[in-house]
């Protein structure tokens, strides 16, 4: 059964042969359906499937409840006996209570091997979202694990639990951040514990799409999480993302304190503030914008590309990009084309329309795009190997034959994701299924060797991509530069 051990346990026998222990890892065993780990906390008894085995739902910071809202993680509780780990734990858009990873990996991978790692943080605009199966795909990461890699995906405290601020609160230390404080309390986790699953502390790649995109690049500005990564990967990760700057953040939860009954700024207030129910506490506006990175000075000094421009992102490895229509997130009106003023439109048209079609719906689409991720992407990229650090640029706008209808202007927000994962299997059709293979591939030989493949060149020199389309998997150079240039001059 390659490597993996039957039990007396699962089988019913009533002895175990010393030659199959023998090859058992010594902190782990395998059953048909069951596979202890032994870690710090406790022993993790999870579930083995066509040779993948999954412990799912491991706590690794104590429940942010009580006292621990809005404070930095702390220490992972433990146990004893087997702790059941064959389910994901409870969702941080659901409850607090949350703060749970899942690890999915060859099930004969044992202590020692040094398999490659990739960490998961989902998207969901901070506010909602979880770490398996959200926003397009299954992401616990079972293809990953059959080409030799060890998975782990992550929650972190979402919207008032994970990204708030208040006068109360910030004398008491870091502050606003907590969802990233969670992100790098899993990382510091995984580095401490990921040996035991046949993991490589030292071979770690972060990678997250949407929120999880922009939260890998200000994971690779913070100083609290030097050292617990080696690559990363952002997916639609808004690369030109500014922090909301601290004394607005704590205006916010001024005045959301007060709607709930709950004024001053003392520790009575702090206090009275952690006794709610965070439905107490009322959000303004729409789902995007409600919660995320907010510039306390400690975890987050800058915005992404201003932090990047300044050398101080971390020195390693970086895949990204983003699909051909990211403006799906944000449904843009053709009027909108009409408010700008006349020189800007008739240079916007020029870019966007050469042809002169007149389709205003598709070019202010296509704007959104560009000046949302494409352009970012590409100014990202320069300012990491102007660093003289190895980045590879990619470009989604495949649309599968059979949803070509539905999306007349190419792949939507998050439709990249189940082609990473090449999952669910079951939605794709005989025709989807080699680009998926390849993406899947390309992210795998990244996450293995720092570097995704002949196949993919690297950005510089020539600020060369790849597109991810209808003719498969092509090399570019200079994609989209007209519209990109365009869509700069107005981000400067």
């Amino acid at each position: 059964m390659s490597r993996r051990t039957v039990t007396a346990l699962a089988l019913g026998l009533a002895s175990l042969a010393s030659a199959a222990w023998a090859q058992a890892a010594p902190d782990a065993f395998v059953t048909d359906t069951r596979q202890v780990v032994k870690i710090g906390q406790g022993a993790l008894s999870g579930t083995v499937k066509d040779g993948v085995a999954y412990h799912l739902g491991i706590p690794f910071a104590a429940p942010p409840v009580g006292d621990l809202r809005w404070r930095p993680p702390a220490a992972a509780p433990s146990w004893t006996g087997e702790r059941d780990a064959s389910r994901p734990g409870a969702s941080c858009q659901a409850v607090e209570d949350c703060l749970f990873l899942n690890v999915v990996r060859p099930a004969n991978a044992k202590a020692g091997d040094k398999l490659p790692v990739m960490v998961w943080i989902h998207g969901g605009a901070y506010v909602v979202g979880t770490s398996m199966g959200a926003f397009g795909g299954d992401t616990e990461g079972t293809n990953f694990a059959k080409k030799g890699i060890v998975h782990v995906s992550l929650n972190y405290r979402l919207g008032r639990a994970g990204w708030f601020a208040h006068p109360a609160l910030t004398p008491e230390g870091p502050t606003g951040n907590y969802g990233m404080m969670d992100q790098i309390a899993a990382l510091k986790w995984v580095k401490a514990n990921i040996a035991a699953f046949g993991g490589d502390p030292a071979k770690v790649t972060i990678y997250g799409e949407s929120a999880g995109g922009v939260s890998v690049h200000y994971l690779m500005l913070a100083p609290q999480a030097k050292g617990l990564f080696a690559r990363a990967i952002g997916e639609s990760s808004f690369a030109r993302h500014r922090p909301e700057p601290l004394a607005e953040a704590e205006a916010k939860g001024l005045k959301a304190a007060k709607a709930a009954g709950v004024e001053g700024q003392d520790a009575a207030a702090a206090a009275a503030l952690r006794k709610l129910p965070l439905t107490a506490l009322p959000y303004a506006g729409g789902l995007v914008g409600r919660a995320g990175p907010i510039l306390d000075g400690t975890y987050i000094t800058s915005g992404i590309a201003e932090g990047y421009a300044a050398g101080r992102q971390a020195k390693v490895p970086l895949m990204l990009g983003g699909n051909s229509h990211e403006a799906s997130l944000f449904r843009p009106q053709p009027a909108q084309l009409d408010a700008l003023p006349a020189d800007r439109r008739a240079a916007v048209m020029q870019a966007f329309d050469p042809e002169g079609t007149g389709d205003a719906a598709r070019v202010v689409n296509d704007l959104t795009t560009a000046q949302f991720i494409t352009e970012p992407d590409r100014n990202l990229a320069r300012l990491h190997a102007r660093a003289g650090q190895p980045v590879w640029l990619y470009y989604f706008s495949y649309v599968p034959p059979s949803q070509a209808a539905k999306k007349p202007y190419g792949a939507g927000h998050t439709d990249e994701i189940r082609f990473v994962f090449g999952a669910p299997r079951a939605s794709f059709q005989p025709e989807d299924l080699p680009l998926s293979d390849a993406m899947n591939g390309f992210w795998a030989s990244f996450a293995k060797t720092g570097n995704p493949g002949a196949a993919w060149p690297r950005f510089q020199p020539g600020e060369r991509s790849v597109e991810f389309g209808a003719d498969g998997v092509q090399p570019r150079a200079e994609h989209l530069k007209a519209r990109l240039d365009l869509v700069e001059m107005g981000q400067k």
